[in-house]
């Protein structure tokens, strides 16, 4: 578990080093992550063999998924950095309406993917790799609320 969290510190620190705010970008460095993410799981997964083939296509089909989940947290992110300055209630609304939504995408997708996992594969092996996602997701949420400002934190002039 420790080389899981290095990795995923660093992993997450490359991402949130190399983001910018126009959509090819953010594309081209989710796709980097997800193929840096991958040589992660599979390091931390103790698949057998006549599991393997089974759990990395579920993992695609996944890696889809939380990469559009990821997309739309960018684009709320540009959104909320476009409007700190003059933030008005509509903006307020709507940007936390967002917030609100992935993070509810992501519970979604994992007791999606867990139960497909688990019926497909074991418990065991689908907990595990959820219980990794979530760890995962909540460095990178750590990491973000570390670089994001809250509103309010920088007086406008």
């Amino acid at each position: 578990m420790k080389k899981l969290i290095l990795v995923a510190i660093i992993a997450v620190f490359a991402f949130a080093a190399k983001a910018q705010s126009n959509t090819e970008e953010i594309t081209l460095i989710q796709s980097v992550y997800g193929m840096e993410k991958r040589d992660l799981i599979a390091k931390h997964m103790k698949l057998e063999v006549s599991q393997s083939d089974l759990f990395w296509q579920m993992y695609d089909e996944y890696e889809i998924s939380r990469k559009e989940i990821g997309m739309k947290r960018a684009r709320n992110i540009e959104e909320y950095a476009k409007k700190y300055e003059s933030l008005a209630n509509v903006d307020a609304d709507a940007i936390m309406k967002t917030t609100f939504e992935v993070n509810n995408d992501f519970i979604k997708l994992w007791d999606k993917t867990y139960k497909k996992m688990a019926k497909s594969i074991s418990s065991v092996t689908a907990a595990q790799f959820i219980q990794a996602e979530i760890f995962l997701e909540t460095m990178v949420r750590q990491e973000l609320a570390m670089q994001i400002p809250l509103i309010g934190e920088f007086e406008t002039k």
